[in-house]
């Protein structure tokens, strides 16, 4: 299973939409190093999944394909909220074509989808979350809103496991911050989701921390990390450890101090 998030960050004049999950799958056994997190061609726009894999890892790669083969989506001329209803159909769609399952299985997917990017005709960013509603038989969405209560300048989008232990655990980041009724998030929901996965009493959850931030020039760039931390010294990119004679073109997060460094520039 998963936890998925997706927040805007906001430090001063600097905003960007960052996406995190964990890197678990579950099937009878526990595996600590599968990707979840994908770019689409497009390059300014991500999907992440939770729930059921069976579902989950097709419909992704038919999204990119999608995109890929699509000329107006690939170069950006449609925009991601138009690209959310295409996305929509697809998947709906693939649903119908779903045949001889077990019986007394439904074809009812526990699959949530997050996709999240930059609207350039809206000059913002919009994530939503597509999920399946067994009451009319099709998976809809829901967008992501700000934080409720007195402080509208957060916005996180959470989906999968523990959902409430994480809440509980952000609010509690926040008090002790000083943060809960003003300001936007900077890296806490990542903070809550490096020690949760740290602790290993959340047992749905583990592995590294998969990261990739949006920028407001429409591109999407994904973070390796040292996991479980820089003095451990395993690097970690889309869940998986690097081999030792690997170097990843990308920056490499540190889980404690939230810095980047280059991959180049470690010893």
């Amino acid at each position: 299973m998963t936890i998925s998030l997706a927040w805007i960050r906001k430090v001063e004049s600097i905003e960007e939409l960052i996406v995190a999950t964990d890197s678990r799958l579950s099937f009878g056994c526990r595996w600590d190093c599968c990707p979840k997190i994908r770019i689409l061609p497009r390059n300014d726009v991500v999907v992440c999944f939770a729930g059921d894999t069976m579902y989950a890892y097709p419909i992704m790669l038919q999204m990119q394909s999608a995109v890929a083969q699509h000329p107006k989506l690939l170069n950006r001329a449609m925009d991601i909220t138009d690209l959310k209803g295409h996305l929509l159909r697809i998947l709906n769609n693939m649903v119908t074509l779903v045949h001889d399952l077990p019986v007394g299985l439904k074809n009812e997917p526990d699959t949530t989808f997050l996709v999240a990017g930059w609207s350039w005709k809206l000059g913002a960013f919009r994530s939503w979350l597509l999920h399946y509603d067994a009451s009319i038989k099709r998976f809809t969405f829901r967008p992501s809103r700000s934080w409720t209560g007195p402080n509208q300048d957060k916005l996180l989008a959470i989906t999968g496991d523990y959902e409430d232990a994480f809440k509980e655990n952000l609010v509690r980041l926040l008090k002790e911050r000083g943060k809960i009724k003003e300001g936007g998030f900077d890296m806490e929901p990542l903070e809550v989701l490096r020690d949760m996965l740290r602790e290993n009493t959340y047992d749905k959850i583990g592995g590294a921390p998969q990261v990739t931030k949006i920028y407001k020039y429409s591109n999407a760039k994904p973070f390796a990390i040292f996991w479980p931390n820089k003095d451990f010294g395993n690097i970690n990119l889309s869940g998986r450890p690097l081999l030792d004679y690997e170097q990843s073109e990308y920056g490499v997060l540190d889980p404690d101090t939230m810095k980047i460094v280059k991959h180049t520039n470690i010893s």
